[in-house]
């Protein structure tokens, strides 16, 4: 009895070591630099109000509650942001944004950003 006590236990460290091993070696999330458009969760990759340039439309569906994001072209993807804060005066702006991409590939968390 005594034996497989310490057989399990022994087992149970193992898995342990191996996984803290796992997170050891991970990859840190990279640094990465895109060219985008600050956009709007309404309207993603295309403003929709008539008659408004990008960055009126942006604003006024940010006050009806929208969120910013950003779409990148080259990767054709609309990606939400971390800091709205960091976004917002270039609401409807191209701009190029430096910043690290969230492990599910939804989310920017933003670093440095100016318009182009």
């Amino acid at each position: 009895m005594r034996l497989i006590r310490i057989a399990a236990i022994t087992v149970s460290l193992a898995f342990v070591l191996v996984g803290a091993s796992a997170f050891a070696f991970a990859a840190p999330a990279q640094e990465q630099t895109w060219e985008a458009h600050v956009t709007d969760e309404m309207c993603g990759k295309e403003h929709m109000m008539d008659g408004m340039t990008h960055p009126e439309c942006a604003i006024a569906c940010v006050e009806m509650g929208a969120a910013l994001q950003l779409y990148v072209e080259a990767d054709d993807a609309v990606y939400a942001v971390d800091d709205q804060e960091k976004v917002t005066e270039f609401a409807g702006q191209d701009v190029t944004v430096t910043g690290v991409l969230s492990e599910d590939k939804t989310t920017v968390t933003v670093q440095s950003i100016e318009a182009r």
